[in-house]
């Protein structure tokens, strides 16, 4: 088991449910949540019992939520160890520093095959309207989520609070469908010069998008919006 699993329980109960977890990660990943059927998931876990999927979860979005808390939690204990280590080297008035604390733990990612099979996942996801991540992600109660989002919040203090909700939400979505339009490339693992460059010039698009000043033309549009 990698750092990126959440432990699961012992016998054969729990090796069932985290092979159709890691079943469904991938064919979700592969084709999107409504390309895929339950019977195609217990078939690619090596389920001859076609209700095993159903028994363990009880429906598609009970089971992309459940690889969703499994993955996400192992990231954050990542990033709540980094927010941890900037905060005791006093460094959280940085928001470069504070970006790559949150965002490393992603892209870092890219560095395996089941990483890569996560973050395909998390873009589909993020595409399905059946599920709102950006918000998921930000109310989710996580230490390093939670913690992360505060500094980002406290840094962005002179945004209207709508800009910077919205930005948030940008945020995430640029980060996760960059890391996963990465993935396609053939030499994306092995390239690790290219990586480099691509996922440092990702912080720098993130740290502008998040800095950049508001134009008079947002707070027009922003105005309007209240009134409508």
């Amino acid at each position: 088991m990698s750092d990126l699993e959440e432990p699961v329980s012992t016998g054969k109960r729990g090796d069932t449910r985290l092979r159709l977890m890691q079943a469904a990660e991938r064919l979700f990943g592969e084709r999107g949540l409504h390309a895929v059927t339950l019977k195609e998931i217990n078939a690619a876990a090596g389920q001859r019992n076609e209700s095993a999927l159903h028994y363990h979860f009880g429906s598609k979005q009970r089971l992309v939520d459940a690889i969703l808390n499994m993955r996400v939690a192992a990231v954050d204990r990542v990033r709540a160890a980094r927010i941890d280590a900037l905060t005791a080297a006093r460094g959280t008035d940085d928001l470069r520093a504070v970006i790559r604390a949150t965002f490393e733990p992603l892209t870092e990612l890219l560095d395996t095959e089941e990483g890569v099979r996560f973050v395909r996942f998390a873009a589909q996801v993020l595409n399905d309207p059946d599920f709102d991540l950006p918000t998921v992600a930000l109310k989710s109660g996580f230490r390093g989520i939670a913690r992360a989002n505060a500094l980002i919040v406290a840094a962005l203090g002179d945004l209207p609070p709508e800009v910077a909700i919205q930005r948030q939400r940008l945020m995430i979505e640029m980060v996760l469908t960059s890391l996963a339009l990465w993935t396609r490339r053939p030499d994306a693992m092995a390239n690790e010069p290219a990586r480099r460059f691509f996922v440092e010039g990702l912080f720098d698009s993130v740290h502008g998008a998040l800095s950049a000043p508001v134009s008079p033309e947002t707070l027009a549009a922003l105005k309007a919006a209240a009134k409508g």
